[in-house]
């Protein structure tokens, strides 16, 4: 049953606190976890969690604001469970960070957080509502609203982080995905042949380290026939069909194998798609090749503020992704948001996220997009010399050409959905001086211009990095690469310890939720130094100078 913690508010007699030297307690007012407790634990919704606990029935639940609040420190101190768990019990800063006062006071089981975690991602999967991002929310208005930030501004990137799996050949994917399925079937007490459980008595290391190379796609269809004749055999209960490792099992004959008649054929490698299934312990895994490495995991995207004004940048929205997915479409789905939440008015990206949706997007939104690169190949010193659409004369309001660069008219032309396409005499462009540097189609029988609004853009981008105030925004993005850094995992290796895309979604949030917070305590500890440091000079002052007049 949901219940909202509030003893953190009331008073307690005889704390640890209470109990110290005033010059402790004085030290005490500068430290962190005083403004963790204020700026995140006090403005934690606990009613948001509402719907993971029944409404009338059950115990008490433990408290929603200190399980959310662990989950932020874990991120925040790079902590692992273990790790976690020695420090809310025995570490007083933590305590104090959560609103507790008793030693004794909500001692915390290893499974309860477990569950909270379970229940949190097995919501989103079912209702697509995230509960961890409104926390996020919650607190990056607050740190925006008190300190006037200015949030028109903003960067964005990405970094891939990888999965929590074990890297695996397509031969040792069908042993993995065949032995979990006889595993299940067994404890069913549902027949499997000698023969099948033979296959599956070792695991798929000591199975696949056996086989000679020209053995290895034999056995992979053989295994495939197996799994085949488990998955289509009759008189299976309902029930099995909703086993994880059944599903496992189909979506892998669908993925990887051609079935014909009954008859199974193994697909060639580069038949599959990226976002087949590269481990049956995490399947929301997909696979990328960027720059001749290969990753199997997730692509986190962040976005943050730059204007040169703050006093602080903060992180406005973060999100997680299969990494097989264009960094251009998840900034084209976030673009609204980020413009109804924090009156985005421009956003800057490197040539990545440069595509037609998200041009289309921005000028929908009225947001300039600057791209600190263009996509594509680097233009050469003679690309640079020559004509782009925008050295013809087109007019705004009809978008119909008037003349070329030469001042020649066209002989004809069409404009369809944005698209203009010019015809001129070829005799004539065969002739002309700017030939060699006209962007024109041109030959004896043809010449010919097509101007779209992919084209228009990307030229006028050329022109824009040549001036100064553009370089200057672009200018501006790097530093993202540094929140890039930060947000991966540092447990293995840029590898996160959680499997499901929901709940490595879920730790990116709570390690924004970190990153604002850390940013926000040190501007606002600076700014209490400077407080200070300003009270001993005028206090050096004062004396100096009644201590002069009096001697005088």
């Amino acid at each position: 049953m949901f219940k909202e913690n509030k003893d953190h508010e009331q008073g307690h007699m005889f704390t640890e606190e209470e109990m110290m030297s005033p010059r402790l307690k004085k030290k005490l007012e500068k430290h962190w976890s005083g403004i963790f407790y204020e700026q995140i634990f006090c403005d934690i919704d606990e009613k948001v969690f509402k719907p993971l606990y029944c409404e009338h029935f059950g115990r008490g639940n433990f408290p929603v604001n200190i399980l959310v609040g662990i989950e932020i420190l874990k991120e925040l101190f790079s902590l692992t469970d273990e790790q976690l768990f020695d420090r809310y019990h025995f570490d007083f800063s933590f305590r104090r960070a959560l609103g507790l006062k008793d030693i004794n006071e909500h001692i915390l089981a290893e499974r309860t957080l477990y569950y909270f975690r379970s229940s949190i991602a097995e919501h989103e999967f079912i209702h697509g509502e995230n509960l961890m991002m409104p926390v996020f929310v919650d607190g990056r208005d607050k740190i925006i609203e008190e300190l006037g930030l200015k949030t028109g501004l903003q960067r964005t990137d990405s970094t891939l982080i990888g999965a929590n799996i074990k890297r695996m050949s397509r031969l040792m994917l069908f042993h993995k995905v065949l032995s979990n399925l006889v595993r299940d079937l067994l404890v069913l007490e549902i027949f499997v042949s000698s023969e099948i459980q033979e296959m599956v008595r070792d695991d798929e290391d000591g199975f696949t380290y056996r086989l000679k190379k020209e053995e290895v796609l034999s056995k992979t269809k053989e295994i495939g026939e197996y799994i085949y004749r488990l998955v289509t055999r009759d008189g299976l209960e309902a029930y099995t069909n909703e086993l994880k490792s059944f599903k496992d099992a189909e979506r892998l004959l669908r993925e990887q194998c051609n079935i014909v008649k009954g008859k199974i054929t193994i697909r060639e490698s580069k038949d599959i798609d990226s976002s087949s299934m590269q481990n049956p312990s995490d399947t929301d895994a997909t696979y990328r090749k960027k720059r001749n490495k290969k990753y199997r995991g997730y692509a986190a995207h962040a976005t943050e503020t730059c204007d040169i004004e703050n006093e602080i940048q903060v992180i406005t929205d973060v999100d997680v992704v299969k990494n097989n997915v264009d960094d251009s479409d998840v900034l084209e789905g976030n673009i609204k948001k980020l413009k109804e939440e924090t009156d985005l008015d421009t956003i800057i990206t490197d040539g990545t996220f440069a595509s037609d949706g998200v041009r289309d997007e921005c000028k929908e939104n009225d947001v300039q997009l600057v791209t600190s690169a263009i996509r594509g190949r680097l233009p050469n010193k003679e690309s640079e010399e020559r004509l782009t659409s925008r050295d013809f004369d087109i007019e705004s309001k009809t978008g119909r050409m008037k003349c070329c660069p030469n001042g020649i008219y066209p002989r004809s032309q069409k404009l369809q959905e944005g698209v203009l396409t010019a015809n001129f005499d070829p005799k004539i462009c065969t002739q002309c001086a700017k030939n060699n540097i006209c962007p024109a189609f041109s030959s004896s029988k043809l010449s010919r211009i097509v101007i779209d609004d992919r084209r228009k853009w990307l030229d006028e981008r050329h022109e824009l990095m040549k001036t100064e105030e553009y370089r200057a925004l672009c200018n501006l993005r790097p530093p993202v690469e540094g929140l890039m850094e930060k947000l991966k995992p540092k447990y293995l290796s840029g590898r996160t310890l959680f499997r499901g895309l929901s709940k490595v979604k879920n730790r990116m949030i709570l390690r924004a939720i970190g990153l604002n917070f850390r940013r926000y305590t040190a501007y606002k500890l600076e700014l209490l130094a400077c407080s200070m440091r300003n009270v001993y000079i005028f206090l050096e002052n004062h004396f100096f100078w009644k201590n002069r007049v009096t001697c005088s």
